[in-house]
């Protein structure tokens, strides 16, 4: 098992995608799964950084269990209470030109990952979980 405390800032990502790729190479992870799981990552730390609203410090925190089957992947943070199973994928623009930047990132992880499950902790602390698979 791998847990990482992770900063909401650009070098805090960044030093926790490396930790993570190394511990899922080295467990024998495909790269179509360590893919997967720096997407999630990249895609909840925006939104965290973006919209999270933080009555104290702006930190996040990963846990990881290799299985062979594939990744648990447990997020943890600070922010106000999200789940993101309650939110529904925005719908598409009837042409580009309506389109807008943003909001996908939420139907992206959907895809790449099973949301298994989200609580909100009594110390304050969301608690979303993903399984991340080959398929």
């Amino acid at each position: 098992m791998l847990t990482l405390d992770i900063p909401l800032e650009p070098e805090g990502l960044e030093a926790a995608q490396a930790r993570i790729e190394a511990f899922l190479e080295q467990g024998g992870a495909s790269e179509r799964v360590r893919y997967k799981v720096r997407l999630i990552l990249d895609e909840m730390i925006a939104n965290l950084q973006l919209h999270g609203r933080f009555d104290a410090d702006r930190l996040a925190r990963a846990r990881l269990r290799w299985d062979g089957a594939g990744v648990q992947l447990r997020l943890e943070d600070t922010a106000a209470p999200f789940d993101p199973r309650a939110t529904a994928d925005p719908r598409s623009p009837p042409s580009l030109d309506d389109d807008r930047v943003g909001g996908l990132g939420l139907s992206l992880v959907r895809k790449m990952a099973e949301i298994r499950g989200y609580s909100r902790l009594a110390e304050g602390w969301n608690q979303t979980e993903f399984f991340v698979s080959d398929s």
